[in-house]
């Protein structure tokens, strides 16, 4: 609804035919994801809204701009209800790649960026995201992803109560240590409790949750869930009252199965949406956003209406917004494609905000990314001469021993290797099959050093780009990780690898170390030259990235590399303990 009396009365004069529309869209096929049909409609908009839908052309005028939708269906603008902005790719540049393929409004996790920035750096950031052409809103995270000594202090109340009482803060973001939420930990508790009195409520995170486990998460309040990975799982979750986010993405592409909850077991797709989650750019260049999403669903036999009000309605519904968005109907915001056919789902026109911002796979709009580091973003770490002590990256021993190897067996799911290891000088030696791994404090108070298998024959990498936010280095050879490391910090976080003892591939991530300021376009590049290197070494999963963003957290299954430790997740042990630095 418009802010004033005279907007209001503008908006009705458009739409009763007294006054000229911005836009007038003639003679489309209009999908209205409301009555679930298809039938020829114009629509007329007035600046960001949608006036009118039917046959009068009372508001077209002199000053009225035209657009021959004929040949075209009209569809309300998809919706992306949960990702992860900072998969290398940064707000702005997703922004971008999003509006090229339909998307216009995007809920954004707001974590990593909280982390870096505190409460008013990203309260900030947000104010100057809101000049982007996309509908940018976010989920406020009340706890890390993994145990971190300041998380009280950053999650506090007050922190928190700041955060809630913006209007763009519409969810609490997913709640991955669901654990908690089974035992009843007070302060989590009273974070949801202080989020539900400010009417947001929450994302579940359920991985590996059982049925039972499920109940007690769906008594605490969790709206949503997107987590399944199973046709039973989306249906375990919607008996329970969740809204269950159908999930398609680079670490987990699993849509085809999902679908069988609708072709197979006739579930109903009302409380159904679709999510890309945190897919890889170079993912995204392939396979597309929700947009793919729409092209599978429709090949597996979902009706493309169905689709499209999983990915529209559906959505704002979640969202609580389905009285401004989801829909092409008299006083919705004007968000509106034009597609070709209902097959490939690639817009031919992106209307957003009420005015065109994309034609023919081209942007028409201009994105402004903010200056981030005016913002705050100075990543931390360990100076580059400390890094060269070669040292640094073994484990000590002044024997042979037992030692617990971090065993891949996919992409991130690892498994407890015990392996009997020689020492030499000093340090635990490793086997031809074996690197190196280890985990360095951001601000050098801490180092944790371990083993892993299965990930190939690397001479090494280094990365900030891990769910810690701290330097996580890996290799055969403890010389070129010294180089690898010192690398990274020199050029202020990124992505460092060697081979044959030189530097072979830099990615400079600036934005803290875990996002880049470059294009979409360069970042694809970056990563699939990357992707292809690694391979080359022996990695044979799907997806290196995620497989060093997710080694340093706690809560998927196997042994970790944290700052406690090397960590047994699933009997909540430390195997080995962190070394202290300072």
């Amino acid at each position: 609804m418009p802010s004033t009396v005279k907007g209001f009365q503008e908006l009705l004069n458009v739409s009763a035919g007294r006054q000229e529309a911005s836009y007038y869209l003639k003679g489309g096929s209009l999908i209205n994801v409301l009555s679930g049909e298809i039938y020829l409609a114009n629509t007329a908009i007035w600046q960001d809204k949608i006036a009118y839908v039917g046959k009068s052309e009372k508001m077209v005028g002199a000053n009225t701009t035209i657009v021959d939708a004929r040949g075209f269906y009209l569809c309300p603008a998809l919706i992306e209800p949960h990702c992860h902005p900072w998969e290398i790719y940064n707000p702005v540049n997703l922004a971008e790649a999003s509006l090229l393929r339909g998307i216009t409004t995007i809920i954004y996790d707001n974590l990593f960026f909280f982390v870096y920035l505190g409460t008013k750096g990203f309260l900030k950031m947000m104010d100057l995201l809101d000049n982007l052409p996309a509908r940018i809103y976010w989920m406020a995270r009340v706890i890390h992803q993994s145990p971190d000594i300041n998380e009280e202090h950053i999650f506090s109340i007050a922190n928190l109560e700041e955060l809630f009482s913006d209007p763009r803060i519409i969810k609490i973001g997913e709640i991955n240590r669901w654990p908690l939420i089974v035992k009843g930990d007070y302060s989590l508790l009273e974070k949801i409790i202080l989020a539900s009195a400010r009417h947001k409520g929450f994302e579940g995170h359920t991985a590996g949750c059982s049925y039972d486990h499920l109940n007690v998460i769906a008594a605490a309040g969790a709206e949503s869930c997107h987590e399944s990975i199973t046709a039973e799982d989306v249906a375990q979750r919607l008996r329970l009252g969740f809204w269950t986010m159908l999930r398609h993405s680079s670490l987990r592409p699993d849509l085809p199965e999902l679908l069988r909850a609708i072709t197979e077991m006739r579930l109903p797709t009302n409380r159904m949406l679709f999510t890309t989650d945190g897919s890889r750019p170079s993912f995204i260049a392939r396979e597309g956003l929700i947009d793919g999403m729409l092209r599978i669903a429709v090949k597996a036999g979902i009706n493309p209406v169905t689709a499209l009000q999983m990915s529209t309605i559906n959505a704002a519904t979640y969202l609580g917004m389905e009285k401004d968005l989801g829909s092409i109907a008299p006083g919705r915001q004007a968000d509106i494609l034009l597609l070709p056919d209902l097959e490939k789902f690639i817009p031919h026109m992106v209307l957003s905000k009420g005015k065109i911002v994309a034609i023919d796979g081209k942007l028409s709009a201009t994105l402004t990314a903010p200056d981030w580091g005016e913002i705050g973003f100075r990543t931390e770490l360990p100076r580059a001469d400390f890094l060269k002590n070669t040292s640094l990256f073994g484990v000590p021993s002044a024997r042979e021993k037992v030692f617990p190897v971090i065993n891949f067996v996919s992409t991130v799911i690892t498994k407890r290797q015990d392996r009997l290891l020689k020492q030499c000088d000093g340090l635990l030696e490793r086997e031809d099959d074996l690197l190196y791994c280890t985990l360095i404090d951001r601000f050098g108070k801490w180092v944790t050093n371990g083993f892993v298998s299965g990930l190939g024959q690397l001479d090494a990498v280094a990365s900030t780009y891990n769910s810690s936010y701290n330097l996580l280095v890996l290799g055969m050879d403890r010389s070129s990780m010294a180089l690898a490391a010192s690398e990274v910090t020199e050029m202020n976080g990124g992505i460092v690898l060697v081979k044959n003892g030189q530097v072979s591939f830099r990615m400079p991530l600036k934005i803290g170390g875990m996002a880049s300021d470059r294009s979409f376009a360069t970042i694809v590049s970056e990563m699939k030259y990357l992707e292809d290197e690694v391979r080359k070494c022996g990695y044979h999963y799907n997806d290196f990235f995620y497989t060093m963003l997710f080694l340093v957290c706690d809560f998927l299954p196997g042994l970790r590399i944290t700052a406690a430790g090397i960590i047994d997740v699933k009997k909540q042990q430390v195997i080995v303990p962190t070394q202290k630095l300072l």
